[in-house]
């Protein structure tokens, strides 16, 4: 099977390239890293053609940033997903949309694929709008489309400055941990290896539908800083700071497997410790 990848080249997409590739599928990039333009259509169109199945993961994925630049946010967002939607119906090749937990908000309780979308970035935004143009896709031209939305990934190739690497350099430094926030602040955090298995099933999702890769689990920051501190036998103190100005992200969320279950047959199958120690073995490698 000929599979098409957009966004291959950041920490979601090069992890699923790996794993789809190793499944025996050729895959196809496609990112600006290796000279492609999400925006322009041209391009878009000759991709999707004489490929089997595309995931669309391509994005401007910086909620913080996006507070400063909502324009350049929207344009590779929502129109670049109107691009590869549009060239994916044409050509009637099935698309899965990569979205985000970050277009449900702030929520109380478990976070189900029903809950109200509460964007509150521009970045958000623009993920809840592909996520409906999506949906519009399926409904209007009944194009085989779907959306799999994804809770905190984290895992190896994951940038830097990101809770567990930024946690594990200051832990094994014996440097204060930063925590952001309060200790009421909440994430669901799926190892990146169950998350890219996720997004491959879900490719075989009913069209027009949507499912949620969680693990059912909330973890503090504060709990992950103690986890990050006792696994490097770290002796850091733990300091919570106010998030900065620009935040302008999520304080709690939680999901769950359930749905994905049911839909695809994927539930997580790296616990929290095990997923951060892989993590972790692979920051301690970048020093090699």
């Amino acid at each position: 099977m000929k599979v098409l990848i957009t966004g291959d080249t950041g920490f979601i997409g090069t992890n699923l390239k790996q794993h789809v590739g190793d499944l025996g599928h050729e895959v196809i990039g496609f990112s600006t890293r290796n000279g492609f333009d999400i925006m322009d259509r041209g391009q878009v169109e000759s991709a999707v053609s004489g490929v089997d199945v595309v995931i669309h993961g391509a994005a401007f994925a910086d909620p913080a940033a996006s507070i400063d630049q909502p324009e350049k946010t929207i344009d590779i967002n929502l129109l670049g997903t109107l691009n590869v939607l549009k060239a994916c119906a044409i050509n009637d090749v099935p698309c899965t949309n990569i979205s985000s937990c970050e277009i449900y908000g702030d929520g109380e309780g478990t976070i189900t694929e029903e809950a109200p979308f509460k964007p509150p970035n521009p970045y958000a935004m623009s993920k809840a709008a592909a996520d409906l143009l999506t949906h519009t896709f399926h409904r209007a031209y009944e194009a085989d489309v779907r959306s799999v939305r994804l809770f905190n990934p984290y895992g190896p190739l994951q940038q830097l400055n990101k809770i567990v690497p930024r946690f594990f350099f200051q832990a094994r430094k014996n440097a204060p941990i930063t925590v952001y926030g309060d200790d009421s602040d909440t994430r669901d955090y799926v190892f990146v290896g169950d998350v890219v298995r996720g997004i491959w099933a879900s490719s075989d999702a009913p069209a027009g539908t949507s499912v949620n890769l969680a693990t059912g689990v909330a973890t503090t920051s504060r709990e992950m800083a103690e986890l990050i501190r006792s696994l490097t036998g770290s002796t850091s103190s733990i300091e919570i700071v106010p998030y900065p100005a620009n935040f302008g992200g999520i304080f709690r969320q939680v999901s769950s497997s359930e749905s994905a279950e049911k839909m695809i047959g994927w539930k997580p199958e790296v616990p929290l410790e095990e997923g951060v120690l892989r993590t972790m073995s692979w920051l301690e490698h970048l020093d090699e």
